[in-house]
């Protein structure tokens, strides 16, 4: 197996490997935020290609904070969020378990991803081009083994905490 960080795999900069141990249980949501979603919570829609089931994109990291102590407020205030939860990003290392969803390769499919598989602009395994035009809608590609839609491809994540290139290690945010 080619280690992470050595060409053509996307996330070079992530090596080297090492094991991370999560502590503390976690649910992660099934889809993407879409931008139907986000507009009914904070009212806007900061999207460039819009689409209410595709995912909200070109938001900040500070957008994607709000936004999920918006929902934490009014889903609490429901009573449909037990006392002492809340909703927030992912750390970097929840995120990537559950991408993995318990692989040992690059994506959770194999050591490639080809462009049925995921939406994405340029396959760095083969050099095709695989998108031309914006997001999919979400759950738009197969689940990963957790059943977990879309997390290689179609938007980049915010993750609670973020990556340090110089110690190759996720600091807290």
């Amino acid at each position: 197996i080619t280690p992470f960080g050595v060409s053509p795999y996307q996330n070079q900069q992530e090596s080297p490997l090492h094991t991370v141990t999560i502590t503390q249980s976690f649910w992660m949501g099934k889809y993407e935020v879409t931008q139907a979603e986000y507009h009914s919570v904070l009212g806007t829609n900061p999207s460039s290609g819009t689409g209410a089931n595709r995912p909200v994109e070109t938001v900040t990291w500070s957008q994607a904070v709000a936004y999920c102590e918006a929902l934490t407020a009014i889903e609490a205030a429901a009573g449909r969020l037990p006392s002492g939860y809340e909703y927030r990003l992912p750390t970097e290392a929840e995120w990537e378990y559950c991408c993995r969803a318990g692989t040992t390769t690059e994506f959770s499919v194999g050591q490639t991803l080809d462009c049925s598989r995921a939406s994405f602009w340029r396959n760095l395994h083969t050099g095709s081009l695989c998108m031309t035009t914006g997001t999919s809608s979400v759950g738009s590609y197969g689940a990963n083994p957790w059943g977990l839609f879309d997390m290689s491809g179609n938007v980049w994540e915010w993750c609670l905490d973020r990556w340090d290139g110089a110690t190759a290690y996720p600091l807290a945010a």
